[in-house]
């Protein structure tokens, strides 16, 4: 009966007892660490669960692969939206912990909406690479779900960027901490940084121009990997 929202109700759940428990470990207030921790965790499922696709996304399409000539970005567009339907569920754990959480609502976290898209662009342009990588090198699909949950670990979701006081440039120099802070800040009432705003279109110059060269250099090839 409940049916995808199965997946909300899980992610929920999870959000809620790790925020009660991290935000005693660090000391700090629920009502201020819970909609910093539950933004940063459905943003980064979203993130991690299209990576993940990306690694075995081309096998899931190899019999249409093998018999009709379509642009790849075409499957890797398929994953995405999947993924893009199960953050929509998710983000009403967002709109429920901002709306009883957090008292200063304002325009700018209308932001987040384009700010999305840009973070969307860059994953769809990641998810090609990876998927190009995984389908030549089959084996490599566990060396990008061992890479994921590390990333996660080095990225402020659990923890906030203020508790590295001196070493800061820990977080700065992850690129996955200026998408997710895209979203994060404008929900939690402040503009995003330009630091965030450089590295996010930095990081889309150069992954298109990575993928543009992987399409044109291995599109023939592609189906005589799978």
């Amino acid at each position: 009966m409940i049916g995808p929202w199965w997946v909300t109700l899980s992610t929920s759940i999870m959000i809620m007892m790790l925020g009660f428990l991290w935000s005693n470990i660090f000391n700090q207030s629920i009502d201020s660490y819970l909609p910093f921790f539950a933004i940063g965790f459905v943003i980064w499922s979203w993130i991690s669960s299209q990576i993940l696709d990306a690694t075995g996304g081309l096998f899931q399409f190899q019999s249409i692969i093998k018999q009709i000539k379509l642009p790849l970005p075409i499957f890797t567009l398929r994953l995405n939206m999947r993924q893009l339907v199960v953050l929509a569920h998710n983000s009403f754990i967002i709109l429920f912990v901002l709306i009883f959480l957090c008292s200063d609502h304002n325009w700018i976290s209308l932001i987040a909406l384009p700010n999305l898209m840009i973070i969307q662009i860059n994953l769809t342009l990641l998810s090609i690479l990876i998927s190009i990588f995984c389908t030549r090198y089959q084996d490599m699909g566990q060396v990008v779900n061992v890479g994921t949950q590390i990333i996660f670990f080095f990225t402020p979701i659990l923890w906030q960027v203020e508790t590295l006081k001196n070493r800061t440039y820990m977080a700065e120099m992850n690129p996955v901490y200026h998408w997710i802070e895209m979203i994060r800040a404008p929900l939690l009432g402040h503009l995003p940084s330009i630091s965030n705003y450089l590295w996010s279109f930095a990081s889309l110059v150069v992954l298109f121009l990575l993928a543009t060269y992987c399409l044109g250099r291995y599109r023939s090839r592609i189906a005589y990997w799978l």
